[in-house]
């Protein structure tokens, strides 16, 4: 308004060129997109997944708007991708209605995207190779999310040994709110034994860290999962146990060991576990971190 009133003879053009279609490469993480570690849990990787978030067209009540009569604004951030994945949680959970809150974001970030349209992997801003801090488990796939085949489910006693481990008594009673609960009738249970979809393991030169998980099978009554680990040449060693999953029915579980030996000299190392059948892959990242010693004693193993 300002430009407009300047000066007599201010002028200004729009031109619009329509949607582009079949951009290569896509997607990208913008700028302002949320990067990791978290500081409170730095053993627990976030973001959790990528979703549309850029240049959204939006509508609302025309009253809400920012001026009198406008009904639809262009919005980008969480505000948007926050609601994307809302609706595929939404969409999964009335495709099976019986799955925890667990389970069905276990389904989004195992089944995610890890490359852009062009096959490569994703970009930052600055045109350069956008890590995990960066895109979590990857770019949210809805018909995926809705057929993972295995899922990572936690319960409410596995969340409140978390955040015994985490933040004590007083705040198990703020977030929980079930009388009945204590932290010293709980295990504690910090970022690296929790049964996340993703894994955070401290990186050394000197030491391995063995997690544990459980997978549910959510797939064919009877399928079997082979394992296959997808690492940077000569930087890590992850050894899996068993490298096998055989169900011979729907809600059976199995669990595994992931073993992860030492590196050296590098700070943050990447790379992925997969489990494969004849129909799905379940994906999770592997993120080896210097100097999270500390915050994951309590919850692995040291060999």
């Amino acid at each position: 308004m300002g430009y407009a009133t300047s000066t007599s003879n201010a002028a200004a053009t729009v031109t619009f060129r329509n949607t582009k279609l079949g951009v290569h490469p896509a997607l990208t993480v913008a700028t302002f997109s949320s990067r990791g570690p978290s500081a409170t849990s730095p053993g627990l990787l976030k973001p959790n997944v990528m979703a549309p978030g850029l240049n959204i067209l939006a509508a609302w009540p025309p009253q809400l708007g920012n001026s009198a009569g406008q009904r639809f604004s262009i919005i980008s951030g969480t505000s948007m991708a926050t609601p994307h994945v809302s609706g595929v949680a939404a969409l999964i959970k009335s495709v099976h209605p019986d799955w925890s809150p667990a389970a069905i974001k276990s389904a989004i970030m195992t089944t995610a995207d890890v490359v852009d349209n062009a096959g490569g992997y994703f970009l930052d801003e600055r045109r350069e190779r956008a890590g995990a801090y960066a895109t979590g488990a990857g770019h949210v796939n809805p018909r995926r999310a809705a057929d993972p085949g295995m899922v990572y489910d936690l319960g409410v006693l596995d969340y409140a040994a978390y955040i015994c481990a985490l933040l004590n008594d007083r705040a198990l009673a703020t977030i929980v709110r079930n009388t009945s609960l204590s932290c010293a009738m709980l295990p504690k249970k910090t970022e690296a034994q929790l049964n996340y979809p993703t894994i955070t393991v401290p990186l050394s030169s000197t030491k391995s860290f063995t997690v544990n998980r459980t997978v549910t099978s959510v797939g064919p009554a009877e399928s079997t999962y082979a394992v296959q680990v997808d690492m940077p040449d000569s930087l890590l060693t992850v050894r899996v146990s068993p490298e096998k999953l055989v169900f011979s029915k729907v809600g059976e579980k199995r669990m595994f060991s992931v073993t992860v030996g030492s590196a050296r000299g590098q700070d943050v190392v990447e790379c992925s576990l997969k489990w494969v059948s004849a129909k799905h892959v379940v994906r999770s990242p592997i993120v080896a971190v210097v100097g999270l010693d500390g915050a994951l004693t309590m919850s692995g193993n040291h060999n």
